[in-house]
């Protein structure tokens, strides 16, 4: 652990994974704008050799090399830079399965807070400036994008995504590829399901079924989401 002064507030860094080596080759697989994000918090914590696969790009971003293909022994460490959350879970799976030596890692900006008593799974990312608190629970492929707050017990479940500025109201589970919107509120205690999209600035004080979108102060259900 170390600290740091950010605007005079005072910022605990847990470092989460000691077993990462910073020197292997970190492939992110995308190269849109997430991936330019995903790539700022991957050098944050220290990677030197990181390169991009997309087979529908140029040679080049971020003045980075870009691979068409990699060799499916590649034993490096990778991460899925796609925002859409379906497509995210296609993309991870279908890697995983081609490339079973590779390691997908997960990334903590060194300007959040991530409580030692919470738990976060591989491919998943917590952006600048976001509070985890004790007993969080992130798990695959997940998105906290930046200045989240994810309280006490909050369960987040595989490939779903918070954006910039959402508050997540502790013993709160958020289902599977299910998407907050920017700035939305979640009160505590509240069970989202699968694959639900809630909207922007939103206040969600009750439960929301699985394969619906949602928005409001407070949120309300708007249609069923038809994009599964």
């Amino acid at each position: 652990m170390y600290i740091i002064n950010h605007n005079n507030l005072i910022i605990k860094v847990i470092v989460i994974d000691t077993n990462i080596d910073q020197t292997k080759i970190l492939i992110i697989l995308g190269c849109g704008g997430h991936s330019k994000v995903v790539t700022d918090v991957a050098e944050a914590v220290g990677f030197k050799n990181i390169f991009y696969l997309d087979k529908n790009f140029k040679e080049s971003f971020l003045g980075k090399k870009v691979f068409k293909n990699i060799e499916e022994n590649f034993n490096g460490y990778f991460f899925v830079a796609i925002g859409d959350n379906l497509l995210r879970e296609k993309v991870y799976r279908k890697f995983s399965e081609s490339h079973i030596f590779a390691k997908g890692i997960s990334l903590i900006h060194p300007t959040s807070f991530f409580s030692k008593k919470a738990t976060i799974q591989e491919g998943s990312i917590v952006m600048p400036l976001c509070v985890v608190n004790a007993g969080a629970k992130i798990s695959k492929g997940v998105i906290v994008n930046s200045a989240t707050v994810v309280e006490h017990d909050v369960c987040l479940s595989e490939f779903c995504s918070l954006a910039p500025r959402v508050v997540i109201g502790g013993n709160t589970f958020v289902g599977i590829r299910s998407a907050i919107s920017i700035g939305a509120t979640i009160s505590n205690g509240i069970n989202i399901g699968n694959d639900v999209i809630v909207g922007g600035s939103s206040f969600v004080l009750k439960n929301i079924n699985s394969n619906i979108i949602s928005y409001g102060v407070p949120a309300k259900t708007i249609k069923k989401n038809s994009k599964r």
